[in-house]
């Protein structure tokens, strides 16, 4: 297996995700079987290659996500970003839309910022109004595809 870039994540990082969603500590404590758990830095916001925003009762949200990846491959490269996004609605910007490694292991961080606007939207039945945005990482003179 080769997947060249990974989007690496630690226990600590479910924790503070388990916090954000409102379990109390000792809930945490069974789930992870750590004795001690810290909240002090909650997030919705994991280092996943998937997205969500909620809108919640609004038709519009600006929200930036923070995501950070880790080159596995055994040289330096680099890797220019993709976005293909829905023709109305939604603009999804990444910033920066090159990244760089040095060597194996180095990491990388970009984020990613979208605005939604759904107002003159038609609203379908019960409410619900989706869209999907694909966001890849191609590496430059390379066969990888993150």
């Amino acid at each position: 297996m080769d997947p060249g870039l990974v989007y690496d994540i630690q226990p600590q990082d479910y924790i503070n995700y388990l916090c954000a969603m409102g379990y109390t500590p000792n809930e945490i404590r069974v789930i992870s079987k750590k004795p001690e758990v810290n909240c002090a830095n909650a997030t919705l916001d994991l280092n996943y290659p998937s997205f969500i925003l909620i809108l919640n009762n609004t038709n519009t949200a600006r929200y930036t996500f923070q995501r950070r990846l880790t080159n596995v491959g055994m040289s330096s490269c680099s890797y220019r970003v993709e976005v293909n996004t829905p023709p109305t609605g939604m603009n999804v910007v990444v910033k920066p839309s090159m990244i760089f490694f040095e060597g194996k292991y180095s990491t990388a961080k970009f984020e990613v910022i979208v605005d939604v606007d759904i107002s003159g939207s038609t609203r379908i039945k019960g409410g619900y109004f989706g869209n999907s945005v694909y966001l890849s990482w191609l590496e430059v003179n390379g066969h990888h595809v993150v």
